[in-house]
């Protein structure tokens, strides 16, 4: 794992060459000199984790004739169509999942949507017993504004347990300075699905029609009125519990965990 404290990337040696996962801008520089550092076979395989530019942009950078590049088909399709010329269009697309050998090394490759609608992967070194799946969980930290400004919260809360179905001691999450372990995806998990018991129990004890009678004129007033007090109520208990908790930002995100959290309890669990 490569990481300047802020992004991560992740390479492997194979034998035949090195495969990378994600390029993100800020890290290029540091890949190239960290790849070089243990090895002295060249970059042949890129794999892009998800289309989001702060993690694949720095393709541009690393990009030579007879690099292979791979992607699952929806993220490659998303890259085409944006064609930004710092996101390299895959050479090699999949669908749903495959199994990549690549010298010494084994790659299970298998699409997820916990994050972004175009799709994520979740990469599994099975022999290494290494996993990634980028902007899931940030380890040491709660996830980032709006749980990482997931596009699908129910994808998001189920895919706690695809991930921790697989075998691993090492987790690389795409962020912070450190290599995560199991028990930094679990105690996500115990804070996401907190917050999620906690925004339902509180968004059931409003009574929603008297609160909107109130604002008979104007109910989307109303509606705002809901989810305001859902969200304060709920950020109060929850940082009560875990403000001085194992994980940091509770005080900077909270917030608007609570907030993506009642959107998708009332409209949408």
């Amino acid at each position: 794992m490569v990481t300047n404290g802020n992004y991560q990337a992740m390479f492997a040696t194979t034998g035949q060459g090195v495969v990378l996962v994600d390029a993100p801008e800020p890290l290029v520089d540091g890949l190239e000199d960290a790849i070089s550092s243990v090895t002295n076979e060249p970059l042949k395989t890129l794999i892009y984790s998800h289309g989001h530019s702060d993690h694949t942009g720095g393709a541009y950078r690393l990009f030579k004739p007879g690099l292979e590049i791979i992607a699952e088909e929806r993220v490659a399709e998303f890259i085409r169509e944006k064609n930004d010329g710092r996101r390299i269009a895959p050479t090699w697309t999949f669908n749903e999942a495959t199994t990549l050998v690549r010298g010494n090394k084994t790659f299970s490759l298998r699409r997820d949507e916990f994050h972004s609608p175009e799709g994520d992967l979740i990469i599994h070194l099975p022999n290494e017993r290494v996993l990634m799946a980028v902007d899931m969980i940030a380890p040491g930290w709660v996830p980032l504004l709006d749980f990482d400004i997931t596009a699908n919260m129910f994808v998001y809360l189920s895919a706690f347990d695809r991930i921790l179905a697989y075998d691993f001691v090492a987790f690389v999450a795409g962020h912070t300075g450190d290599i995560a372990r199991r028990h930094d995806v679990e105690m996500t998990k115990k804070y996401a699905f907190d917050v999620y018991e906690t925004v339902k129990r509180i968004h059931g004890s409003i009574n929603v029609a008297e609160l909107l009678k109130q604002n008979r004129d104007n109910e989307q007033a109303g509606i705002r009125d809901l989810i305001e007090i859902v969200v304060k109520k709920s950020a109060d208990e929850i940082k009560s519990r875990w403000l001085n908790g194992p994980m940091k930002g509770v005080d900077l995100w909270t917030e608007s965990h609570c907030r993506a959290m009642v959107l998708y309890v009332r409209w949408s669990d």
